[in-house]
């Protein structure tokens, strides 16, 4: 929901992008908790994971999703949306849609990247276990370095002739970067959990970290447009920082403790659902219901919320129904 606003409402000095700012900041922690989350499940050594069933169970099922949804957004925006609009049918975008993700809200992403750590997993856990501590920690401190360093060091000199990164991608460290160092993070700050000074040294990076998204957004995206985008991308320093300190502050208040609650069962199972239609919903949202122009730029703030609640409220409802269906239930439960 911030993302839209803080993508078309660009005036730095409007209340609009200063309140979109902030919120599209402050949600920026969530896709590294999930990684990082993930990696803790399906890294723990005490989980019986083979690969063969892994690969079989989890690996199958998220691909099928993939492709379902793949289909399910391609035809929603090239065919569905132009007709309920009276316009004519894109199929253009159809196939882009459907082989580049080109579109608004491509969140769809996030299930090709999910398969491409979950093919890595069971490889993984050969390796990821306590008496290899030091060599997880070395990856993970060289992957901070190499990527989220310097693609955050990179965006902030793209003018000049020569930048740090030119000089570090020659070295060709793939094999520490992309996201598969979420999921060594979240196996190490689980497996050994950050006490006294340091956990309070990455709970207020964390925070330090979402101070600078949000400023750097507002202060230099005149001179760097793009840096509105990239500052809240998975591979930059600040989002990744920020994600470790929220991830150690809830693992601080929650440690191994346990719930009960139904609410918390129910949010848990219904939580890829929501993920998964909350962008169909916004598109009905924005599009047709509750465009901005009817809050005016006067009530940024209330917009935001309301469309953010109904989004929320929504989609949850909606994947509530699907579950109970039993040719659906597997579309948004896993």
């Amino acid at each position: 929901m911030s993302a839209y606003v803080v993508t078309y409402f660009t005036d730095t000095d409007n209340a609009t992008f200063v309140i979109g700012n902030i919120f599209n900041a402050l949600g920026r922690a969530g896709t590294p908790m999930f990684m990082m989350l993930t990696g803790a499940l399906l890294l723990d050594e005490k989980r019986e994971k083979p690969a063969r069933v892994f690969y079989q169970k989890n690996l199958l099922s998220i691909c099928l999703l993939l492709l379902f949804w793949l289909f399910f957004y391609a035809a929603w925006r090239a065919v569905l949306m132009p007709l309920i609009q009276g316009k004519s049918i894109d199929m253009q975008l159809f196939w882009n849609y459907l082989l580049k993700l080109k579109g608004r809200w491509p969140h769809l992403w996030y299930l090709f990247m999910l398969i491409g750590a979950y093919i890595v997993l069971p490889m993984l856990r050969l390796f990821v276990k306590k008496e290899n501590k030091d060599y997880v920690l070395g990856l993970i401190v060289l992957s901070v370095i190499v990527q989220f360093g310097v693609q955050t060091a990179g965006v902030l000199t793209r003018g000049m002739k020569f930048t740090i990164g030119d000089f570090v991608t020659k070295f060709h460290m793939e094999y520490v970067t992309g996201y598969v160092p979420y999921l060594l993070i979240g196996w190490y700050l689980t497996a050994f959990p950050p006490k006294g000074k340091t956990r309070i040294a990455l709970i207020a990076a964390g925070m330090t970290a979402l101070a600078c998204i949000i400023l750097s957004v507002h202060f230099l995206i005149d001179d760097i447009p793009d840096i509105r985008d990239y500052m809240v991308e998975m591979n930059t320093l600040p989002a990744m920082v920020y994600g470790v300190g929220m991830f150690t502050l809830i693992t601080a208040c929650c440690g191994e403790k346990e719930t009960k609650s139904g609410t918390t069962a129910m949010l848990s199972q219904q939580s890829f659902g929501i993920y998964i239609t909350h962008v169909f919903v916004l598109d009905i949202l924005i599009n047709y219901l509750l465009p901005y122009t009817v809050f005016q730029e006067q009530h940024p703030l209330l917009y935001t919320l309301v469309v953010f609640i109904l989004a929320f409220g929504v989609s949850l409802l909606l994947t509530l129904g699907l579950s109970r269906i039993k040719g659906a239930k597997k579309l948004v439960r896993g």
